[in-house]
């Protein structure tokens, strides 16, 4: 603000000195004044300083704004859980569109709006000094802009909203067709998807039209008003100078000054277009925003308050924190962040140095067990006991650092094949990164990659087979030592000759580890050492109960040791 009101300041010198020099000098030929003339420079020197600093004020707050919203985005999504139906569908547009529509809030509007509240106030003062009369009518003028810019403005939010609305329809039906172009060409609706595509672009592409358009019409009336004061100004200055002999120079001053009056007003008009975006970017974000917080964001400082309790010698880790880990769920009811039940009245129990299969048919619950034990989903029902202690939510959290967790599509990062190694423990040298490899019988890939660890992985998986990334997957697991091994259909989609080195990999975890896994294949579940048979609610519900075979209706689940 300080800034702001030097440079005005600086401004009405600036224009003061030239209307005083050459005034005279073109209205009368009289030079006398013109010493004054490089005295300006003065001025000019100082309003270029003063807007190099806001420049550098406007740079350092642009940095900070747009760091903070950054780490507030990221810290919500993680805070909401990876089960996040928002985070699925608009994790694109959240990240990258939406920031940019906002920061021209702050780095434009902002500025403008600074700009507008002191240099017209200045600029106001400075001609009523000379001129009162031509002073009233620039603060007559002045208040219809804001007014007719409010009003445009209130159908310029509007048609934002409507357009954020349409641009994240877009991005998400573009991202879907992209992410299933197999499924488009094998049933040949390539046609429809064009189709598709073109109607949802033409219909932004109207919408933006409609932005613009309103855009453009707050234009012309900031132009028109803005003119009709300049023009009224001159008239009345015209009359007083021929009339009643009023100065030149004043006359001078206050015509030079006027349209710098109106300029901050002019520019805020236009300015305010990128706060309808920014308000129109924030309403796309409300969803994200107001959803429940499934890992709340003074986890990490509970952690690191743990950590330092734990790594103190008076304090040693509960007995339930100490691995090997038995984990039993008790009639455990589990939701999805939606709301849907997951799991119901499930109940099993799963030992260490045993590989357990959970088996049943789908929608039966068995990927919604493995996130429950990760801590992923709301418990509103039973309990989840670690080494017999009876886990809250909090609990589930600290013990997060003890799994590993490999999901049906796992995912490797852009980087080389030592850091997707590396990911979960940094300090692993290359030789233990390359004995887990040949451990999970992918040690192959050292010899086909020329470069070895140094081999660059591209963007979704580009350059690696489905079956070698649960390999590279099983592997980094294998170097981050979990006692607690989670594996969600661990070989869906692999040929005999992989699935054979991936059960070798996973038999070099089974040692003293909490191995959990969703099986389907024959092999796999044969590979177990206990098998635990999920059936959904429904299905227990309608057995018949005269039946020996029928099962309880809780818990959900059917135990057997296999063989």
């Amino acid at each position: 603000m300080l800034l702001t009101l030097v440079d005005a300041i600086f401004l009405c010198a600036f224009y003061g000195l030239i209307s005083a020099a050459f005034a005279p000098f073109v209205l009368s030929q009289d030079s006398t004044q013109l010493y004054l003339a490089p005295y300006a420079l003065g001025p000019i020197v100082g309003r270029l300083l003063a807007r190099l600093a806001i420049a550098r004020v406007i740079a350092h707050i642009s940095y900070v704004v747009e760091g903070t919203i950054r780490s507030e985005l990221m810290a919500k999504l993680i805070s909401v859980g990876p089960l996040s139906l928002t985070v699925k569908s608009s994790l694109n547009t959240l990240l990258v569109d939406a920031l940019d529509d906002i920061m021209p809030y702050f780095t434009s509007f902002l500025t403008t709006l600074r700009y507008a509240m002191i240099i017209p106030v200045v600029c106001l003062v400075a001609v009523a000094l000379v001129s009162p009369w031509s002073a009233f009518i620039l603060f007559c003028m002045a208040p219809l802009i804001p007014f007719f810019m409010i009003m445009i403005g209130k159908g310029a939010e509007r048609l934002n909203q409507r357009q954020w609305r349409q641009i994240s329809r877009m991005a998400l039906r573009f991202h879907e067709a992209l992410s299933k172009l197999t499924l488009v060409k094998l049933f040949n609706l390539e046609r429809t998807e064009i189709v598709t595509i073109a109607r949802l672009t033409k219909r932004w592409r109207v919408e933006t039209m409609q932005v613009l358009r309103i855009a453009f019409l707050s234009a012309l009336v900031l132009e028109f008003f803005a003119t009709c004061g300049i023009a009224l100004c001159a008239i009345t200055l015209g009359f007083a100078v021929y009339e009643r002999g009023f100065d030149y120079s004043y006359a001078l001053f206050v015509l030079l000054l006027a349209p710098e009056f109106f300029l901050p007003l002019r520019q805020m008009g236009l300015t305010y277009h990128a706060r309808m975006r920014a308000l129109g970017a924030m309403a796309g974000l409300t969803d994200l925003l107001h959803e429940k917080e499934h890992f709340p964001r003074t986890q990490q400082a509970a952690q690191a308050a743990q950590q330092a309790a734990q790594s103190a010698e008076s304090r040693a880790p509960a007995p339930w924190q100490q691995a090997p880990f038995t984990i039993e769920l008790a009639q455990v009811t589990a939701l999805y962040p939606n709301g849907r039940a997951g799991i119901t009245d499930f109940s099993g129990s799963f030992a260490p140095g045993t590989v357990t299969a959970l088996v049943g048919p789908s929608g039966a619950g068995k990927s919604t067990i493995l996130q429950t034990i990760a801590g992923f989903t709301d418990l509103t029902k039973g309990k989840v006991l670690v080494n017999g202690h009876e886990c809250s939510p909090e609990d589930l959290r600290t013990l997060m650092t003890q799994i590993a967790y490999i999901p049906q599509l796992p995912n490797l990062f852009y980087g080389t094949l030592r850091d997707n190694l590396k990911l979960g423990a940094p300090e692993a040298s290359d030789e233990e990164l390359k004995a887990a490899l040949f451990q999970v019988g992918a040690g192959e890939l050292l010899t086909r990659f020329s470069d070895g660890l140094d081999h660059h992985i591209g963007e979704n998986n580009r350059g690696i087979s489905g079956g070698e990334t649960r390999l590279i997957a099983l592997a980094r697991a294998l170097v981050r030592k979990c006692p607690i091994v989670l594996l969600d259909e661990p070989t869906a989609s692999l040929d005999r000759e992989s699935e054979n080195a991936f059960l070798q990999g996973l038999a070099a975890l089974t040692h003293d580890k909490t191995v959990v896994m969703v099986a389907h294949r024959a092999e796999l579940i044969a590979f177990a050492g206990k098998v635990i048979a999920v059936e959904p609610k429904e299905q227990l519900e309608e057995q018949p109960e005269d039946q020996t075979t029928a099962q309880p209706p809780a818990p959900a689940t059917a135990e057997a040791d296999h063989a």
